[in-house]
């Protein structure tokens, strides 16, 4: 994943991939392109933005969004 400035990158190891969050407005991306929304990566931030690769496949496939963790 290409880095730019006012994003902040870390690996994700149960997807296996980068992620980015935009410094100023929270939206979150994943390498493969998907979209969190600020919500949803407040939600992450309680699991250390483990995302469990199912729920990430059908995040993708379906453009869903996560609304609890538990």
């Amino acid at each position: 994943m290409e880095q730019k400035p006012g994003w902040t990158y870390r690996f994700v190891n149960s997807l296996n991939m980068q992620i980015a969050i935009n410094n100023f407005t929270g939206i979150m991306y994943t390498e493969d392109k998907v979209r969190y929304s600020l919500q949803e990566q407040h939600l992450l931030q309680a699991v250390d933005f483990e995302i469990p690769l199912p729920v990430h496949l059908v995040k993708k496939v379906f453009e869903g969004t996560i609304i609890s963790i538990h």
